[in-house]
């Protein structure tokens, strides 16, 4: 079958008559979906959806309103597998969906204390998880918990043991994100969309975020990717931190891996930690940029966002092809110094503060 782009139908036709062929034209169903239509739009992907929900209720099920009625857990289930062969393949972060779903609360009769994500933290079962394991009431909502007072000593907090002195800490800091805020006894709880701001759902919104995600920016990088005199295991380390995808301590935070008081930085700088902050705004890692400008003889204020710091830097010596390999090399190499001391700060319990140390390349 022959498809053309735009082309005239004769010509299409003669093309087809030489090849011996059948010629069609856009859009054309392959495998539940329209070929050379506009993926934006929302009937794009009905057909497919249609398909998808037909099988499942055949499956499963309908309830009295059309829906398809799954069993308990097997919803949740069946969009994690979906959303992990997405994440496997490195498109997208696998939170993407529930991170941008947020719960307004109004009176807090329906959301979960625990398990929704209504504050900025995201749920408090992920950012306070050794709580949520030693929660004897995984099941509260926000309302009852506030009626039975989420204060420091308050009633609300049930354990199934008493706790240590550093899980008090926890708790502390746990009454301290719910400080200040306020039930709204007059409205109801609900949910809404975080990337736009209507506050609901939008297949232009969400398109937007997964396409501005990751990929679509490498290109802007390309010339500091896969370096010929870097060794693969540092150029593997630039393209990880690129990605976003280096196991920064707010990357852990999100996928619940640590916890709260965990995500400071490893110098004691007093701030979070995340891959920007690490490698280039960080009171103590600055200082070793500071001394690299030094050592090769310049004087200047570095860009404070990642793209804009390496480009910056490898135009320090000019715009010819070898300088600015260069200084690409020198580049990676302090961040991947950085790295290093990082890693060894966090597991050999390392606190020398000096940068001078770190001049290794």
């Amino acid at each position: 079958m022959l498809f053309g782009v735009n082309v005239n139908n004769s010509w299409l036709h003669a093309a087809a008559s030489v090849m011996r062929c059948k010629h069609g034209c856009l859009p054309f169903l392959y495998l539940g979906l329209p070929i050379g239509d506009d993926s934006r739009r929302i009937q794009f992907w009905k057909l497919l959806l249609d398909k998808i929900h037909k099988r499942l209720s055949a499956k499963y099920g309908q309830d009295s309103a059309g829906r398809v009625r799954f069993s308990e857990g097997v919803g949740s289930s069946w969009w994690r597998a979906l959303n992990f062969v997405w994440s496997g393949r490195g498109l997208i972060d696998p939170r993407w969906l529930s991170d941008n779903i947020i719960r307004k609360i109004g009176d807090g009769r329906s959301t979960a204390f625990w398990a929704d994500s209504w504050l900025e933290v995201g749920p408090l079962a992920r950012a306070f998880g050794r709580l949520y394991d030693l929660a004897d009431n995984k099941n509260i909502s926000v309302a009852d918990m506030f009626e039975a007072g989420w204060a420091l000593n308050g009633n609300g907090w049930k354990w199934r043991r008493r706790l240590f002195a550093w899980e008090e800490e926890l708790v502390a800091q746990c009454v301290g994100v719910l400080a200040n805020f306020v039930l709204q006894g007059d409205a109801t709880d609900r949910w809404v969309w975080n990337l736009h701001p209507s506050q609901s759902y939008s297949v232009r919104s969400a398109y937007s975020y997964l396409t501005a995600s990751d990929g679509s920016s490498m290109e802007d990088f390309a010339s500091f990717l896969w370096v010929k005199s870097v060794p693969l295991k540092v150029n593997i380390f630039i393209w990880r931190l690129f990605l976003n995808r280096l196991p920064t301590k707010d990357i852990l935070l999100r996928r619940g891996v640590i916890e709260v008081h965990q995500d400071l930085c490893s110098t004691n700088c007093g701030k979070a930690e995340d891959a920007v902050h690490l490698f280039i705004k960080c009171d103590v890692y600055s200082q070793v940029w500071h001394l690299v400008l030094n050592w090769l003889g310049f004087s200047t204020a570095l860009h404070v966002s990642l793209g804009g710091h390496a480009e910056q830097f490898a135009g320090l010596g000019g715009n010819s092809k070898i300088s600015r390999n260069l200084f690409t090399i020198i580049w990676v190499s302090v961040l991947f110094v950085i790295w290093k001391d990082r890693n060894d700060r966090i597991f050999q319990m390392g606190n020398d503060s000096d940068p001078g140390h770190l001049i290794k390349i």
